[in-house]
């Protein structure tokens, strides 16, 4: 029987074989990922570790404590999927003590289930579910077995289903922006719940982990890296830009960035949650006529929900707070915890859900677009409205209008590298450029033979005059965003081209930004991102903010 004494052991161990396989689940999610399943996976699992085994009177109660700890470190979208998960547990064994065989299956077929309502995803996708169903079936299917020995069978059918994944392609996630260049390559989510699995098995067969011993953990700080210790380096983001910013920005002792100087209790509070290691980000954009809040989760990894309702608490003055979502998997998923947690304490709370990046959907399906830079033009418009006193309907109602008037395409010409492992988050050739990346480096949608400034933006414009062609208004807001490692000059010969191309084809610049305000370490490349405005978005664009990294009016 499965008992508290084994739940411990379990958790333990978890912690222990995430660690071992740490680097083989980063390389498998850096194939169409970018390359930190490995980091986040363990990061759960350190922190689930430390709340069951604080947690001596109930198997259940170490379920939830586990599940809620995942949730809040983890972070992304591996974090609410493995809370779901355990956290079926401690609902379906409730006041048990010990389970066994038929406790475990309901378990997996309850957890699986929790899985696929709150990802969306279904078994043949690509995604953990491709591993956890065939363990539940063989679960379902034991007569007259010894627990290990079920268990382990049913660890050996999730691998086969982890491996079986190499063939499909994705459908969720960032692989998914992929497509069919999404085969060829095993889920790494998929992987990870293969080795859950395996180690439930480890665990009733009697498996013991070794304590973790801090003294031989070394870090060699990545060749090119300013930073610290992979632990640290998004709180010391955080904690310098406060300290530079001080008029303008203040951090909480709950690691949230708010304004420094509050706003009036009459008006709307905006406020969000992502990832770090995308300086300034976020956090840049925080001050009077933009951000309210804003909350930084680990490298590419998006906070937990957890902590996004801490920002929405931070940004609420009494009349409401819009939650900017970037269209992420894991933004989503966090984003729907935070909102639920914020209703429960009473908060009016209005989601807005950004997507820009043409390169992922056809303009028929906008709510399908990857958040990109664009998610600046309806920053700046919806806290102009905010900032007015509009009611959060209003400020809603412009976010959204601002978001269906614009599109982005994004460049990639040389690959960023993970600040904490020092590994390119993907390969590409010399005299190549990725056209379609994602802001967290995932691959893109077309590859080809590097070309003149000139010829790029053209490239570029092709498609992005088509999908806002339907606008009657010809007045645009345009802003060029550097990824990182690009210099302002380039930025500026991109935006040379893009001008008097617009003009040609008859359209007016009625504002412009060009800078390097979402960043993805030092990769090469830019995104060009177009908004068309009337005349409310264009006057709510041109009203007066501040910030650690912009300014408007740009004097």
């Amino acid at each position: 029987m499965f008992d508290l004494k084994i739940a411990h052991q379990f958790f333990s161990l978890l912690r222990a074989n995430f660690n071992t396989n740490r680097d083989q689940l980063n390389a498998l999610d850096s194939a169409v990922g970018d390359g930190d399943h490995g980091f986040t996976a363990l990061r759960a699992f350190q922190a689930a570790e430390i709340a069951a085994l604080s947690e001596s009177s109930s198997l259940s109660k170490v379920f939830d404590l586990a599940a809620e700890a995942m949730a809040e470190n983890a972070g992304g979208a591996i974090g609410p999927l493995l809370a779901a998960f355990f956290g079926e547990a401690a609902v379906v064994w409730t006041g048990k003590d010990q389970v066994g065989l038929s406790e475990f299956s309901d378990w997996f077929y309850g957890g699986m289930h929790a899985v696929m309502e709150v990802g969306g995803a279904a078994p043949g996708e690509k995604t953990l579910l491709d591993a956890l169903l065939p363990a539940a079936e063989a679960l379902k299917n034991t007569s007259g077995e010894t627990m290990f020995s079920a268990v382990q069978a049913a660890a050996t059918a999730a691998m086969v289903g982890a491996k079986a994944t190499t063939s499909m392609t994705a459908v969720h996630g960032r692989a998914h922006f992929s497509g069919d260049r999404s085969r060829g390559y095993q889920d790494a989510g998929a992987t990870s719940a293969a080795l859950i699995v395996q180690t439930l098995a480890d665990a009733l067969s009697g498996k013991f982990a070794e304590p973790v011993d801090a003294s031989h953990e070394e870090f060699s700080i990545p060749s090119g890296k300013l930073i610290n210790t992979p632990e640290s380096m998004v709180r010391e983001d955080n904690e310098g830009l406060a300290l530079a910013y001080p008029q303008l920005v203040a951090l909480t002792p709950e690691g949230i960035l708010i304004r420094a100087t509050s706003k009036d209790s009459n008006k709307v509070g905006l406020a969000i949650g992502h990832g770090g290691g995308h300086t300034p980000s976020m956090g840049g954009l925080i001050g009077p006529g933009l951000l309210d809040a804003d909350v930084y989760g680990p490298i590419f990894t998006c906070a937990s929900g957890i902590r996004i309702a801490e920002a929405i608490r931070a940004a609420d003055h009494g009349c409401g707070v819009v939650l900017l979502i970037s269209n992420h998997s894991g933004d989503v998923l966090n984003a729907r915890l935070a909102l639920r947690r914020a209703a429960q304490e009473g908060i009016r709370v209005a989601p807005v859900y950004l997507g820009d990046d043409l390169a992922t959907a056809p303009r028929t399906k906008l709510s399908e677009r990857r958040g990109l830079g664009g998610l600046l033009f309806a920053l700046k418009t919806g806290g102009a409205a905010a900032e007015a006193g509009l009611p959060l309907e209003e400020v809603v109602r412009v976010m959204q209008k601002t978001n269906e008037r614009t599109a982005t395409l994004s460049v990639a010409v040389s690959s960023p590298n993970h600040p904490a492992t020092g590994q390119p988050l993907f390969s590409l050739p010399v005299g190549y450029i990725e056209v379609g990346t994602g802001v967290h480096g995932e691959i893109g949608v077309y590859r080809g033979v590097a070309m003149p400034a000139d010829d790029l933006v053209d490239l570029l414009l092709g498609r992005l005059v088509v999908d806002i062609q339907g606008f009657k208004e010809k007045k645009l807001l345009v802003f060029i965003n550097g990824a990182g490692g690009t210099s302002r000059m380039e930025l500026h010969i991109l935006f040379r081209r893009t001008y008097h191309a617009l003009l040609a084809k008859g359209y007016q610049i009625a504002g412009s930004v060009v800078d390097s305000l979402f960043t993805t370490q030092e990769m090469g490349g830019f995104s060009l991102s177009l908004c068309v405005v009337d005349d409310e978005l264009e006057a709510l664009w041109n009203v007066p903010a501040v910030a650690p990294c912009f300014h408007m009016p740009m004097n």
